[in-house]
Formats: C-alpha cells, sequence, structure tokens
C-alpha cells in the first residue's frame, strides 16, 4: 500500500529465457494467461541490435489473440530510448515481413541469373505493403544524468519518472543508499502512481517449472502495482486525445519512425497501462544489465584482440 491506498492492479514480472531474451507480466497462478510479453532477439552487446518488442497478450507464438503493440530502440549505455506504441505496431511489422520477404526472392532471383539459371516463382504470393491503421506513437524516455537510476519519459502531456526507493528494504537496511534494487513510478505532481518491488536474487534461484506451453519455465523477477493517483486520473481515451491534439515532436525521433506514425487510427488497449508496463521493464532490464557492462567490454576486448 501506498499511504494507505490499495494498489489498483498488480502483476508479477517474469523471466521466460535467460539474457533478457524473453519476459512477460503474469500473475502468481501460472495457469493464467499473461498480460503483457515481452521478446528480444538479441538482447545484449550493441544498441543497434537491440529491438524488443511488446505485445499484448500471452506469448504470440501460442496464443493468436496476442498483438504487438510497442517496440523500444536505444542508445548505448541505457541512456535515452525511443518507444512506438499504438495498435498499428503489429500492422508495421507485417510489412516489415513482406518486404523482406519480397527482397529475399529477388536477391534469390539475382543469384540465379547470375548461374545462367531459369527464374524461380516464389513458393508463396508476394504480397504488397497494406496501409497501416491502427494507433501508433513515439515518446521518449531517458536518464537525466549520465550516473542515474532515474528515466524520465512524457505521455499525452504528462511527464513521468521512475527512480529508486527504499520504501521496502527493512531493519537498519531501509536507511542505506545503493543497496535497493526496487523502482517507484512518480507523475509530474509527485504522486507514486506504480511501484515495482525487485527480487534481488532472481539470478541466483532456480526456474519454476510450470510444464506446460506457453511458459514452460519461468523466474520471478519482481512485482509491479500501479496505483490510483489522487484526483481525477487521465482515461485511455483522454490520452488519446491529448496525443492527437499535440502530435510528438517529429525532429527529436529517428526518420523512419516518424514516417510511421499514425495518431488518427484506433487503439483497443489503456496506452498509460502499456507504457507503465513497458517501461517498467526497460528500466529494471537496463539496470541490471548496466551492472554487466564492463564484463561485456572486457570480453569485446578480449575477442578484439584474440582476433
Amino acid at each position: 500500500m501506498v499511504n494507505g491506498t490499495a494498489p489498483a492492479w498488480t502483476r508479477n514480472l517474469y523471466r521466460r529465457m535467460p539474457f533478457g531474451r524473453k519476459h512477460f507480466f503474469g500473475q502468481d497462478d501460472a495457469t493464467q494467461a499473461a498480460d503483457y510479453y515481452i521478446m528480444n532477439p538479441v538482447p545484449q552487446k550493441h544498441a543497434s541490435q537491440w529491438r524488443p518488442i511488446f505485445y499484448r497478450g500471452d506469448h504470440p507464438k501460442y496464443t493468436t489473440t496476442s498483438v504487438a503493440v510497442g517496440r523500444a530502440f536505444r542508445t548505448g549505455f541505457w541512456n535515452s530510448f525511443q518507444l512506438q506504441m499504438g495498435d498499428g505496431v503489429h500492422e508495421i511489422l507485417a510489412n516489415q515481413k513482406r518486404a523482406s520477404k519480397r527482397k529475399s526472392h529477388a536477391r534469390l532471383q539475382k543469384w540465379r541469373r547470375f548461374w545462367g539459371r531459369p527464374e524461380k516463382p516464389p513458393k508463396e504470393p508476394l504480397e504488397d505493403d497494406v496501409p497501416v491503421q491502427g494507433f501508433v506513437t513515439l515518446f521518449k524516455a531517458w536518464r537525466p544524468r549520465f550516473v542515474t537510476r532515474t528515466v524520465k519519459w512524457q505521455l499525452g502531456g504528462h511527464e513521468y519518472r521512475w527512480t529508486g526507493t527504499r520504501r521496502f528494504m527493512t531493519g537498519p537496511f531501509r536507511k542505506w543508499k545503493g543497496v535497493s534494487h526496487d523502482f517507484k513510478l512518480v507523475d509530474d505532481h509527485d504522486n507514486i502512481i506504480a511501484t515495482f518491488q525487485k527480487d534481488r536474487w532472481v539470478s541466483y534461484k532456480s526456474s519454476e517449472k510450470v510444464g506446460a506451453p506457453p511458459n514452460k519455465t519461468r523466474s520471478f523477477v519482481g512485482r509491479l502495482r500501479r496505483y490510483p493517483a489522487p484526483g481525477a486520473t487521465p482515461s485511455a481515451n483522454e490520452v488519446i486525445e491529448s496525443i492527437r491534439s499535440s502530435p510528438p515532436d517529429g525532429s527529436k525521433f529517428h526518420k523512419k519512425l516518424v514516417k510511421q506514425l499514425n495518431i488518427q487510427g484506433p487503439h483497443s488497449g489503456d496506452l498509460t497501462e502499456e507504457a507503465i508496463a513497458l517501461t517498467c521493464w526497460i528500466v529494471v532490464e537496463g539496470e541490471h544489465r548496466l551492472r554487466y557492462k564492463i564484463f561485456d567490454l572486457l570480453e569485446e576486448i578480449g575477442e578484439t584482440i584474440g582476433g
């Protein structure tokens, strides 16, 4: 509880695969479907390879109703992030797959012509890109200083910041700085609207074996709690309308992402709730990776020197 207020909802963050490849937000009951799922094929090493996809729903391989509603891009040392969110994200990803198939087929035909072979029709019909109909917006998250746990982000005319907290520490440790792994989310009126209580020993515990898809094993990372803000909380529709009235500044984002904006499209979920879940995972994952960054650098230097 925060100031005597019970959380509006609680979701647990679980690690599905090591090295940050798969995480999901779900409940204590392993038989219940996950609420949000994050897939990140190349989670480590270079920022240019970091491309997590945020799904509304459980594992997309086993759950046909799961929809990609978010993507994230970052700079080196986890200092700045560009986030693309909305129901139109899955349409953008589908267009990218269509373009990839067309390029792959054209490349294959080029090599066949080079070797004097006749062209071969594609195994599946090649599709053209489909105009994106769903809502797509952009917002940034950033660290105000180079060495800080705080991560700020703006959405719908409001500024939020994830920052460290010692409220979950007990005994004499509550007064110590630098020992807490927990976070709190504060709005622009300094109201706590979410907390994340992390299990700091998750890296040293064995995973829980559920035994059935979509998540055969899982490791508890921490618990995310959302609290109602004092006063009137902006509704999901009000946040969307605020974004439409004040579109994102295209000069602050990558040109390709700006071209994919579609703030007039429909969005079926709660954009603020989805942004809280995605930024929470980014903050937790970023802090975990930065702790091991020096080891990654030494490993890369050793590989370079060793040829």
